[in-house]
């Protein structure tokens, strides 16, 4: 990943190694998401305070060296199913914004700034 990869590149890269992209137009299905939030959940696991759907045509490692999260929270990029965030943004499931079974999503480890 480069300064000038698309989200939807990195989408699509995300899925092919993880082998869950073998046709062209799977990619599609899924939306990357930049998620700021802290550990401390039950048993230290992951509590989100946003999220929100990078657009396709976005440049995630730019955002990440522009925009810093609060002090105290962190940031990660998560690989979702397309449907599920947009159900969530819509307003349409507000009792479980922000909770997403764990098959819904993929973290992507941090990714080194460059130099």
């Amino acid at each position: 990943a480069t300064p000038r990869s698309t989200a939807r590149q990195l989408v699509r890269e995300a899925l092919e190694r993880y082998g869950l992209a073998p046709e062209e137009g799977t990619s599609g299905e899924y939306v990357l998401c930049d998620v700021v939030g802290r550990p401390g959940g039950p048993g230290g696991a992951w509590q989100v305070e946003h999220l929100r759907p990078v657009g396709d045509a976005e440049r995630p490692l730019v955002l990440q060296d522009v925009w810093k999260p609060k002090t105290g929270c962190s940031r990660r990029f998560e690989i979702r199913r397309r449907q599920e965030v947009e159900r969530v943004c819509e307003g349409e499931d507000a009792e479980t914004a922000g909770e997403f079974p764990p098959s819904a999503s993929l973290a992507v480890p941090p990714v080194p700034a460059a130099g």
